[in-house]
C-alpha cells in the first residue's frame, strides 16, 4: 500500500467518536458477492477523469450518490465530466446504459448529492427512497462497483450484509460480521433495506476503513453511511417539476398600435387547449409606451407621452393595478426609463413571478427592482446588481421566481435561475432552443 494512504488511515484512527466512524472516503465490497446480471439495474457506476464511484437510480433522470463523488460548479454543472452507467453494467465489456451528468445538487449537512442525467434511463426500474429511519441492529445490504478483496476494477457490482451499530441525525454506522468493508469505488453506493419484494435506499456510502480491500492492511473495521431516509421532500423539490396550476386561467395583455390595451384570458394554459375568454372592450387607451405585466394584477407602463394634455413625459414608469374590472392607479413611481422605449432595449425588461422587474441597462448590467406594495415604495431605488456582461442578450423573459430566459441576436436561448436568498445563480446559461422567434407584444401577467 502506498505510504501516503497508510498515513491517512493512521490519522483517521484518531477520529472515531460516538460510535460513528470518521475515516478515509470509501472510494466493491471486500467480502461481498457479485450481483447477478439482469438484476438490480438501478445500481449505477459513475466515472470521471479522476475517480470512479457508485450510485443508485431513483428516477429515470436522476441518481443519488456521495457529495464527495460529484461536486457542482457555480452553474450547477459537475466540476468534472462525469458519466453514469446503469442497467446491465459490465465494465469488462462496456455493457450498460450510459448518460452524461448535466447537473449536481449537493447537501451541506451530509455526504449526499443528486445528479441529473442528460437523457432518461428508460427500461430500468428506479429504486425507491426509504421513509423510515434505520434502527440499531437492523440488517442492510451495501452495494457498489468498487474494489473487492481480489479485484482492482470488478466487472459487476458486489453486495454484502451489514448490521447497523448506531444512528445519528445524518449518518449510520454499520459493520459486517464477515469482516467486509466498502472499498475504493463504493462511495455513493446504496445501503438497501429489503422487506418482502420491496427494496429501498436507506443511506449512501460515505466513509470506510477499507478493511479487507485489495492492497489495504488496515485492521480496524466499519463503515459510515449518509442517511437519505429523511430526504424525500428535498429530493422531490429538486427532481420533480412543480405542477402548473392556473385555476383562474392565464391573463394575457395585448397592446395595440392605436394605444388600446386588451385583456385576454387563456382558460387552458396547463394542457394547452384553445379555450379563451375574449374581451368585449379595451381596458384603456394611451398605451403607446412599453407595458410589462407583473404579479397580482400589476401592470407597469414605461410611458411614452401621447402629446398635449399628457402630464407625463417619455420614460416615466407608472404602476397600474387590475381590480377585477378595470385598471386603476397609474401613478408615477420612477423616471429615466426611456431606453426601454427604443427598439434596442424594449425587450430587455421583464417581470418575474415574485414581482421583481429585471432590466438590462446601458452598461450591460442585469439589475432587479422590487416594489413593496405594503410600504408603497421601492425596496431599493437603485435596484440590485445581479450580473454583468448582458449586452450579448437582446431579449430577456421571466418565467418564474428568479428564472430568466435570455436570447442572443443570432437566436440562441439560454436559461438562468437566480436564488435571491443565497445571492447566487443556481443555473446559469443553460442552452435552450436555437433560432427561436417570438413576439413580446403579448404580455403574460403572473396571477
Amino acid at each position: 500500500m502506498p505510504r501516503k494512504t497508510r498515513r491517512i488511515l493512521a490519522l483517521s484512527a484518531t477520529l472515531v467518536t460516538g460510535g460513528v466512524l470518521t475515516a478515509v472516503p470509501a472510494h466493491a465490497i471486500s467480502g461481498g458477492t457479485v450481483v447477478p446480471s439482469g438484476t438490480s439495474g438501478y445500481l449505477a457506476r459513475i466515472t470521471t477523469p479522476t475517480k470512479a464511484c457508485s450510485a443508485a437510480l431513483i428516477d429515470p433522470s436522476w441518481v443519488i450518490t456521495s457529495a464527495n463523488c460529484l461536486t457542482a460548479s457555480a452553474t450547477g454543472a459537475p466540476t468534472e465530466n462525469a458519466t453514469v452507467s446503469v442497467g446491465a453494467v459490465d465494465v469488462s465489456t462496456g455493457a450498460g446504459t450510459n448518460a452524461k451528468v448535466v447537473k449536481v445538487i449537493g447537501r451541506n449537512d451530509r455526504d449526499v448529492a443528486l445528479a441529473k442525467l442528460d437523457k432518461p434511463a428508460t427500461g430500468i426500474t428506479p429504486v425507491a427512497l426509504a421513509t423510515t429511519a434505520p434502527t440499531s441492529g437492523e440488517t442492510l445490504q451495501l452495494a457498489g462497483f468498487g474494489r473487492t478483496a481480489t479485484e482492482w476494477v470488478p466487472a459487476r457490482p458486489s453486495v454484502a450484509s451489514f448490521a447497523v451499530s448506531s444512528v445519528n441525525a445524518t449518518e449510520v454506522a454499520v459493520t459486517s460480521a464477515s469482516g467486509s468493508d466498502t472499498c475504493l469505488g463504493d462511495a455513493g453506493g446504496p445501503a438497501l433495506r429489503t422487506a418482502g419484494d420491496k427494496v429501498e435506499v436507506v443511506a449512501v456510502n460515505s466513509r470506510s476503513w477499507q478493511h479487507g480491500c485489495l492492497a489495504v492492511t488496515e485492521t480496524q473495521q466499519g463503515d459510515t453511511e449518509a442517511r437519505v431516509d429523511d430526504l424525500a421532500d428535498w429530493v422531490r423539490q429538486n427532481t420533480v417539476p412543480t405542477p402548473v396550476s392556473c385555476p383562474n386561467g392565464a391573463v394575457v395583455w395585448d397592446d395595440m398600435a392605436d394605444g388600446s390595451l386588451w385583456r385576454h384570458i387563456h382558460n387552458g394554459p396547463v394542457n394547452g387547449t384553445a379555450s379563451w375568454t375574449e374581451p368585449t372592450k379595451s381596458s384603456g387607451n394611451g398605451w403607446f409606451g412599453r407595458p410589462v405585466a407583473g404579479k397580482n394584477g400589476a401592470m407597469w407602463d414605461v410611458h411614452r407621452s401621447y402629446g398635449a394634455g399628457d402630464p407625463y413625459g417619455d420614460g416615466v414608469l407608472k404602476l397600474w393595478k387590475w381590480d377585477g374590472a378595470n385598471l386603476t392607479g397609474g401613478k408615477a413611481v420612477g423616471d429615466g426609463w426611456a431606453r426601454y422605449l427604443t427598439p434596442e432595449f424594449k425587450d430587455r425588461i421583464t417581470v418575474d413571478q415574485s414581482g421583481r422587474i429585471f432590466m438590462v441597462n446601458d452598461q450591460g448590467e442585469l439589475r432587479a427592482y422590487f416594489w413593496d406594495d405594503a410600504a408603497d415604495k421601492w425596496g431599493d431605488g437603485n435596484g440590485q446588481l445581479v450580473d454583468t456582461g448582458w449586452t450579448k442578450y437582446d431579449s430577456i423573459t421571466a418565467a418564474g421566481d428568479g428564472v430568466l430566459y435570455a436570447r442572443t441576436p443570432n437566436g440562441n436561448l439560454y436559461r438562468f435561475q437566480y436564488d435571491f436568498g443565497a445571492a447566487k445563480w443556481t443555473q446559469r446559461g443553460e442552452a435552450g432552443w436555437h433560432r427561436m422567434e417570438y413576439l413580446q407584444r403579448h404580455l403574460l401577467a403572473w396571477s
